[in-house]
């Protein structure tokens, strides 16, 4: 499998776990282009916290699906860490999971699926392709 093509935020997983169909559409056509779509682990964590934990088994499925990539930071306190860029992002966008959503779409050169178009907009600006659900 290729990079990935989308990186799903916070937002993107809540809608998926409540049954938004375009979620779904867009990480079919990813596998179906042989593709990934990357999960940020901060968004997940993220999004379990909200979610009633009735609709966590969806987050599960998602997880098991092999499309899907969950991305932790890289943690190198002595060299190269993705945390003071994550940081930095989160600070512009105004969340920490909008951070590392961001901060993986651009490390990915991927689009990014999100449900607050506003907040990562921020940081990659209006020409990054997002899709809003």
């Amino acid at each position: 499998m290729s990079a990935p093509v989308y990186v799903l935020d916070t937002g993107a997983l809540m809608a998926y776990a409540q049954g938004v169909d375009t979620v779904g559409e867009l990480m079919v056509a990813a596998a179906d282009a042989d593709a990934t779509v990357a999960v940020p682990l901060v968004c997940l964590i993220e999004a379990y916290s909200l979610l009633d934990h009735t609709e966590h088994e969806y987050l599960s499925m998602l997880r098991r699906n092999p499309a899907v990539r969950v991305v932790t930071p890289a943690l190198h306190i002595d060299r190269a860490d993705d945390c003071p860029v994550i940081g930095g992002m989160a600070r512009q966008a105004g969340r920490l999971g909008a951070g590392h959503a961001v901060f993986v779409a651009i490390s990915s050169a991927a689009g990014l699926i999100t449900s607050r178009a506003d907040q990562v907009r921020k940081v990659l600006g209006d020409d990054w392709p997002i899709v809003e659900v």
